[in-house]
Formats: C-alpha cells, structure tokens, sequence
C-alpha cells in the first residue's frame, strides 16, 4: 500500500509542472533533455553515469568508490555514483525490475518521503554491488522524475 501511495504522489507533484525546465514543456524528450553530457567514470570498479556539463562535482572519498554531483542552479539536486564489495553473500536481493540500456537488470527503488525524494538503482553483479542515486526536494521530485530515469537507464558497469 505505502508503494502505492509513493506512486500516486509522483504522479500528483508531476501534475504541478515546472515550465521553465529543459525537459518540460511540449518538446520531444529528446529535446527536454540537457544539451550537453559528461560522463563520470570511476577507474576503481570501471562504472560510469553521465550527469549534465556544469554540474558540481564533490570531493570524491580517499576509497575513490564513486562521486556526487549537484546542480548549480539548485543545490537540493544530487545526483551520486558508487560501488562497494558485498560484504555478505546472505543478503536477500530484491528481483529486478529495471533494465539499464546496455542491457543489465537492477533494482530501482523510489521513495517519495516529506522533504526529500530519492530514485535509487542498484545492480549486483559478482562481488561488486553498483548504485547509482539521485535526490530531490519532494515538492520538484515529479519534474525531475524522467530527468532521473533517464540518467539511470544509461548507468553503465563491466559486463
């Protein structure tokens, strides 16, 4: 029921609209999207995401596990890479319900909390479990929404 509910409050702060983003309005989705990429690619476990030119990037931790980005423009936008070795092989994973564009399943994961709303994908693969994250003020998270899923589609690790 509370997944639900989760849904149905995207698609009710989705309805607020925000025209003045790039990927609102009546353009094609292509077109909604920023004009120009970067892409972050972590040399340690050899994953990689893009975030749109001109975000912030943070000061990576001394593991060089992964990187956070944020948006200038709005500091309550973040979106963040990471890897780690599984600790445990008695963790339960979740059944995949999300395919990324090269083709590898994960797990995506919304929670539409007061404040603040997060789209978490996360990808095991051998050893090495892979996330990807991306933040937003609850109020603005349903403009964000397909902004978000389409960073997370292009989440790329080592096959």
């Amino acid at each position: 029921m509370k997944q639900g509910l989760s849904w149905i409050l995207i698609g009710l702060v989705g309805l607020t609209g925000c025209s003045d983003l790039p990927w609102s309005g009546s353009q094609s989705q292509q077109e909604r999207l920023p004009d120009r990429w970067q892409t972050y690619r972590n040399e340690r476990y050899d994953f990689e995401f893009l975030y749109p030119e001109g975000w912030i990037d943070s000061i990576p931790p001394e593991t060089q596990d992964g990187i956070a980005f944020s948006d200038p423009r709005n500091p309550g936008l973040e979106i963040r890479g990471w890897a780690e070795l599984k600790r445990s092989t008695n963790q339960k994973s979740q059944k995949p319900n999300f395919t990324t564009d090269q083709g590898i399943p994960g797990q995506l994961d919304v929670k539409v909390e007061n404040q603040l709303s997060v789209m978490t994908l996360t990808i095991h693969q051998k050893e090495i479990r892979y996330t990807w994250r991306a933040t937003a003020p609850t109020v603005q998270f349903g403009n964000y929404y397909r902004f978000f899923d389409f960073i997370a589609r292009r989440f790329r690790v080592p096959q």
